[in-house]
């Protein structure tokens, strides 16, 4: 059996998406917006329909509802051919539900988890991963409280057994910036945190400095660090690698950084540079901006290569 090229483990729900919202909600008062979208949503299965986009035979470990929500999650992972085979559809689980309220370059997130964001435990993951691909992608850590106690037996075994792994932080809305992350990243190949995450769990609000600080805590790992509008910077060995964002048309940041890691990790698994790597992890981000959602049209390698010969995305 030929292996694929990526398992993705996380969290699975719908994307509700309001957007040109000039301002956040206030109590008691009604805003209007200029669009609204329902697509599929989740850190993990946005990057996992990109990572497809872009070339990348990608499968998914994940929990659905039977119902609307877990119907439209389904279309969008077929429509991107992405393996299904370890998603597990049940009656009684009601699919989670995230409400994107999107404002010009940022947005506010409103999440109910239902039964499918925090549904995994170590022990309904496949038991010998590394006999069906060659590397684990892992969304939304702080989203998956249930797999954190698990979860470093399991990369640990996956790691011995020859695979690369990568993780990417997610909020975390208690500030409770370890929850077992700690055990975790000695393990991992990529860690994929942002600009406020990576503050959070490096205890300072210098970037630098708590990038440096995230990286110790990690084996021989490389530490990416998302910036939005800046790009991004790498902490690999001694080495600390910057690069600057394309230029874009900012329509909708949903899914902006699962679609970089998705380009990143493209690179990575064709065995290209680190300065390459984040060539294509900031140029897939870039295209992504340029619509609404993560998934409702997930950037293409050919969209993404174009953006690295012009340095820009295209039509600006």
């Amino acid at each position: 059996m030929m292996k694929k090229d990526v398992l993705a483990i996380g969290e699975l729900n719908v994307d509700l998406i309001l957007q040109g919202l000039s301002t956040v909600p206030v109590l008691g008062r009604e805003i209007l917006c200029e669009n609204s979208d329902l697509q599929l949503g989740s850190s993990t299965a946005i990057c996992a329909c990109v990572m497809a986009s872009l070339g990348l035979d990608t499968g998914f470990v994940g929990h659905l509802g039977m119902d609307t929500w877990g119907d439209v999650c389904e279309t969008y992972l077929n429509r991107y051919g992405v393996d299904m085979s370890h998603v597990l559809r049940k009656e009684d689980l009601q699919t989670g539900l995230t409400v994107s309220l999107s404002c010009g370059h940022d947005r506010a997130l409103v999440t109910h988890l239902g039964d499918t964001i925090d549904c995994l435990t170590a022990d309904k993951l496949p038991a010998r991963p590394w006999e069906e691909a060659r590397h684990i992608h892992i969304g939304a850590f702080f989203l998956q409280t249930k797999l954190a106690a698990g979860l470093p037996a399991f990369v640990a075994a996956a790691k011995a057994h020859g695979m690369t792994l990568s993780l990417d932080a997610g909020w975390q809305e208690s500030q409770d910036w370890d929850n077992g992350l700690s055990k975790v990243l000695p393990y991992i190949d990529v860690f994929f945190p942002n600009e406020s995450e990576v503050c959070g769990i490096g205890g300072s609000d210098d970037v630098m400095q708590a990038a440096r600080r995230v990286h110790a805590m990690m084996g021989d790992g490389m530490l990416v660090v998302k910036r939005g509008p800046q790009g991004a910077l790498a902490v690999c060995g001694d080495e600390i690698v910057e690069q600057g964002a394309y230029e874009t048309i900012v329509i909708d940041t949903s899914g902006a950084g699962d679609s970089f890691n998705a380009g990143f990790l493209y690179a990575y698994l064709r065995n290209k540079g680190l300065i390459e790597c984040l060539t294509y992890g900031n140029a897939a981000g870039a295209v992504s901006v340029t619509r609404i959602g993560g998934t409702s049209q997930c950037p293409t390698l050919s969209e993404v290569e174009r953006c690295i010969r012009h340095g820009r995305v295209a039509g600006i």
